[in-house]
């Protein structure tokens, strides 16, 4: 006889809808049948991650695929998984309460450290963009390309409005900085308030700014990546895991180790993000450095640390 699985299945919730549970007997119906007729041997663990917030929206496929890479890392020793989107879809402030309430509708999510945002969820510290999303292009109007042009300092950007989505930490360094924002609920109506004069610049990660640019640019053809600055500040991404789920956090965390150490995160990071972070020409930029209210010292010196490791490739990943 097997002995347990070392992980708790992560059964639906008991008012999840009918079409859930029997998709997930199904997918244990199936498992066993795989494993020989052993269910608890081949028994598949469900783990919920955020659905995107519009069929455009593919800002997050990088980190869907580093938590599955992570779980398969494991899969040997905790058993096979199974990935799928919540049934609802959920704003950031959404998905913390949903991890907080840990009804099973979501078990995992991505964010950065917060202290506003009071959670009961469990993070594993470990850098899941390696700095990569606290370095921000801008979307912009078109037509506005000069007014940027002789921006050199933060005292020159104050001259601007910058758009955010409502609740998002970026607007705490924003304002920690002195710097004017203007907070939009829903994602997509971002892109359309910056073309409608709103507010002035909608500063990106260089890994999303050039997917979201490409995704609306036909639909939206004023729509531009500003060329010449590049926003830097500490802002760590990690995921959180709802309270229960201790063992999914501890066994997602062995398998990023032990892809930091062979070397498999390094190539996941420049897979992703390599042609975005080519296309930014990020040593053509004039850098303005910001801080996070939320962080220390020792963060701002991590952001400059990463910022070098995105500036020099490893030779292993130079184009």
């Amino acid at each position: 006889m097997s002995s347990p699985l070392p992980f708790p299945s992560l059964a639906p919730p008991a008012h999840a809808p009918a079409l859930a549970s029997r998709r997930h007997c199904l997918q244990l119906g199936v498992a066993g049948l795989i494993g020989g007729g052993s269910a608890q041997a081949a028994e598949v663990m469900t783990v919920r991650y955020p659905a995107p917030q519009s069929p455009l929206d593919s800002r997050s496929q990088d980190l869907i695929d580093l938590l599955g890479a992570a779980l398969r890392r494991t899969d040997a020793s905790h058993g096979l998984h199974r990935l799928e989107p919540s049934q609802e879809v959920l704003t950031e402030l959404r998905q913390f309460v949903e991890l907080d309430a840990d009804r099973g509708l979501l078990h995992v999510t991505w964010a950065t450290p917060s202290a506003q945002r009071k959670t009961r969820a469990r993070p594993v510290n470990f850098d899941a963009r390696r700095g990569l999303l606290g370095m921000r292009v801008s979307l912009i109007d078109q037509q506005r390309l000069p007014d940027f042009a002789g921006v050199t300092d933060l005292a020159g950007l104050r001259r601007f409005a910058i758009g955010q989505g409502l609740a998002w930490p970026d607007v705490e360094v924003y304002q920690a900085c002195g710097l004017r924002v203007f907070t939009v609920s829903g994602y997509e109506n971002l892109f359309r308030m910056l073309l409608a004069g709103r507010f002035d610049l909608f500063p990106r990660g260089v890994g999303e700014v050039f997917d979201e640019y490409q995704a609306r640019h036909a639909d939206m053809p004023r729509l531009a990546v500003e060329p010449s600055l590049l926003l830097v500040y500490p802002y760590p991404y990690h995921f959180y895991f709802a309270p229960s789920q201790t063992a999914l956090a501890a066994r997602v965390e062995t398998g990023l180790l032990a892809m930091k150490a062979d070397g498999s995160f390094d190539a996941h990071l420049w897979r992703h993000h390599g042609p975005a972070v080519a296309k930014a020409k990020l040593r053509t930029r004039r850098v303005l450095r910001l801080s996070n209210p939320n962080l220390g010292h020792e963060a701002e010196r991590e952001a400059d640390a990463s910022l070098a490791y995105w500036m020099n490739p490893p030779p292993a990943h130079r184009g």
